[in-house]
């Protein structure tokens, strides 16, 4: 006996907009359950692949159309309208940490990532998979992103932003 599935956990189009590893910027939408994240949902992709409708790179001025992307060329993903749940529900023990982000391209992102008080980021970044999730984004300019996913290969430097993140066990400073 098959169970229906209910419109509330039936995929919904989702727009994205995605940088890729050559700074190419893709707009499109997939089609994700409501109640998945977008790190879940790229770091779940068979193959590695995923479908992207009415997708257009905007720079070639191209009409939108249906195409396939590997996620693994994927640097940045976010989502711009509302609704759409980038990372895991921050847990009861952890804290949203302010970190800079600079990724392969020399694209800066700062924003916070979710870990528990004494967590290392080196460990967070290694458990989520091959997506992160960043809240509150903004570019080195100032412009803001929203939440977005990063590819964990894409990640040259984080720096942790706390007032106290160099003093940790493992320094020689007094």
């Amino acid at each position: 006996m098959t169970v229906p599935i209910t419109n509330r956990l039936k995929p919904q189009p989702r727009r994205l907009n995605l940088v890729l590893r050559d700074s190419t910027v893709v707009e499109g939408y997939i089609h994700i359950g409501e109640e998945q994240s977008l790190v879940q949902y790229f770091n779940t992709r068979r193959g590695g692949w995923f479908n992207l409708t009415r997708a257009r790179r905007p720079r070639l001025d191209e009409p939108p159309g249906h195409i396939i992307a590997q996620a693994e060329h994927v640097i940045m993903a976010s989502a711009p309208d509302e609704g759409v749940q980038v990372g895991t529900a921050a847990g009861i023990n952890t804290e949203d940490r302010p970190v800079e982000v600079v990724l392969i391209g020399g694209h800066t992102v700062r924003g916070f990532l979710s870990a528990a008080p004494q967590q290392r980021l080196s460990d967070v970044i290694a458990a989520s998979g091959k997506f992160v999730g960043v809240t509150r984004a903004t570019l080195k300019d100032g412009r803001a992103l929203g939440d977005v996913v990063l590819h964990t290969g894409a990640i040259e430097i984080l720096r942790d932003l706390r007032a106290t993140a160099g003093l940790d066990e493992g320094s020689s400073l007094p």
